[in-house]
């Protein structure tokens, strides 16, 4: 004799689930460079975006019309503080 299952039993549902972080958006601002090249503030928007869950680590994903820095560790810098605010 088999055992008939319902199909409804099957589906699994998120009621129980905590909501996922599919992503987070830092946004910095500076004054321009002294070269004038770029407007009078600039503004770089780093994206941490998830594709499976927070534990797996985020993309980084930079977006900016203009942004001027003097070494690459600065760069590296502002990924760190956004590391750090995710870990809070």
């Amino acid at each position: 004799m088999t055992k008939k299952t319902n199909k409804i039993d099957e589906i699994e549902t998120n009621e129980s689930k905590e909501p996922e972080v599919i992503g987070v958006r830092i946004s910095f601002e500076q004054e321009g460079n002294t070269l004038g090249t770029t407007e009078e503030y600039e503004e770089l928007d780093l994206s941490l975006e998830f594709q499976s869950s927070v534990e797996d680590g985020p993309f980084y994903v930079i977006k900016t019309k203009g942004w001027s820095f003097d070494s690459p560790e600065e760069i590296q810098k502002l990924i760190d503080r956004a590391s750090i605010i995710l870990k809070k």
